[in-house]
């Protein structure tokens, strides 16, 4: 007997032609405002971190390696102005807009920008494409990687998957195929092929090892590499997402495939995080409230007796039961470490967190043995990233405050005045004034641009320092 039309499976698409299509047709004009101008004060964002990374250590032997190895002049590099291939400037500057931590933060999608925009921008270069496609391929690729990681992040977090490699490279491969102008299928591919490189395990957040910088970097490079080979006819496994051996299944037991269609219509790269801390996203409202504290009641070190932070539960295994850095990564993880740096020089300067003295310094690590954080409920329609704080002072004083987000979240959005003193402070010493503020006036009218070339022609760091 014949089964009636009722009685058939439905049959769906899978996830990664669904994408596809969504970004073979985005154009620019589909794009509210609101999104274009968040957008390009990311991309601002993102190479004020990639040039503040220029100098830091951590990085370094990523820098050596791209001078020993030379390619085609296709692309800029923001380190030095140097030109090299596509697949080159997107792992480097990817590299550099993560080395420092100040990079953007996302709840769905780790670190969205460091991957997206180096990819995006190396590519649009070699291609001669605008600004305006530069923006579209940004939000393209934020998109795919924040509708992935609805699906993915809270069992990849938990079992220890990288989000912004795991998800990074079908971002990239997303952003690179609104430059190239891939057709749907082809961008489907693009992914299938990408998924090959997805991985990165979040061991350095137990035992150190500066090799999560490169995540975003390689991520960027994997992706546009994905998108070319799929322009040239190479394919992919179009499952690559929902498939019994797809990302979903192996790096997130199964995934929520529900919570894509959730996000589906949100404009995703507005819930986008921007860090005004150097390290990790967890930190960064614990001690916004503990700089009031200490500066609403003159609070000193030799005054505290013990101070207790209670978290989100994911963030205690996530950095915050590191007490003893040994190296820039675990300090800027660690939370006690942050907190004890803070108390003693009265802020989270960037380079202290790269300065190895500070690692074992007895008056940061006095303070930082005092902090004992906690898991606590967040209450309902709070950000995760909320927190409370009690101090206890020797006195038998006892201060407490609770805070729901912090400064540079959606819930306490950076304004775009904030951004642009970020990265002019990011850029200072670094690049002449005019020229860092000619670079901010060519992101921020980039939609006026024929060629993203009017950007990247500011690209460089001329008389780098030497590290």
């Amino acid at each position: 007997m014949n089964a009636s039309a009722a009685d058939e499976p439905v049959i769906t698409a899978p996830l990664a032609e669904r994408i596809a299509r969504w970004v073979t047709t985005l154009r620019y004009d589909d794009l509210p405002e609101e999104v274009r101008e968040r957008t390009k004060l990311l991309i601002l964002d993102q190479i004020g971190c990639e040039l503040a990374g220029t100098v830091l250590p951590n990085v370094q032997p990523v820098l050596r390696l791209a001078e020993r190895q030379p390619g085609a002049a296709q692309a800029t590099l923001a380190y030095s102005g140097v030109a090299s291939t596509v697949s080159q400037a997107a792992w480097v500057n990817g590299t550099l807009g993560h080395s420092g931590e100040c990079d953007d933060a996302h709840l769905l999608a780790w670190h969205t920008t460091s991957v997206v925009v180096p990819a995006a921008l190396a590519l649009a270069e070699r291609e001669g494409a605008s600004g305006r496609d530069l923006i579209t391929a940004v939000v393209a690729g934020v998109q795919t990687m924040a509708l992935l990681g609805s699906a993915t992040t809270p069992p990849m977090l938990a079992t220890g998957w990288h989000g912004s490699k795991v998800l990074g490279v079908h971002g990239a491969a997303a952003a690179a195929g609104v430059v190239l102008g891939l057709t749907p299928e082809q961008q489907t591919n693009a992914f299938g092929i990408a998924g090959g490189d997805s991985g990165g395990t979040v061991e350095y957040d137990q035992h150190g090892g500066e090799v999560k910088r490169m995540y975003p970097g390689s991520a960027a490079r994997a992706g546009v590499e994905a998108a070319q080979l799929a322009q040239l006819g190479f394919t992919g496994p179009p499952t690559i997402f929902d498939g019994k051996k797809g990302l979903l299944n192996l790096f997130a037991g199964g995934g929520d495939i529900a919570a894509v269609d959730a996000n589906w219509n949100r404009w995703l790269i507005l819930e986008t995080i921007i860090r005004f801390f150097p390290g990790v996203a967890t930190n960064h409202t614990p001690l916004d409230v503990i700089g009031k504290l200490r500066k609403e009641y003159g609070i000193e070190p030799a005054d505290v007796a013990r101070i207790r932070v209670g978290l989100v539960d994911f963030a205690i295994g996530h950095g915050a039961s590191i007490t003893r850095p040994t190296d820039a990564i675990t300090a800027q993880f660690s939370l006690a470490f942050s907190i004890g740096l803070q108390f003693v020089t009265g802020h989270n300067a960037p380079a202290d967190y790269f300065e190895r003295s500070r690692w074992t310094d007895p008056e940061i690590l006095a303070i930082a043995d005092l902090v004992e954080p906690y898991a606590m409920p967040i209450p309902e329609g709070d950000p995760v990233f909320s927190t409370k704080v009690d101090i206890e002072l020797r006195d038998g004083t006892a201060l407490s405050a609770y805070q729901a987000g912090f400064p540079g979240h959606p819930s306490r959005p950076a304004t775009r005045q904030d951004i642009e003193r970020k990265f002019l402070t990011a850029v200072d010493g670094l690049v002449p004034a005019e020229r860092a503020v000619a670079l901010q006036i060519a992101v921020t009218t980039l939609e006026e641009h024929s060629t993203v070339r009017e950007v990247t022609k500011h690209y460089g760091v001329p008389n780098r320092p030497t590290v």
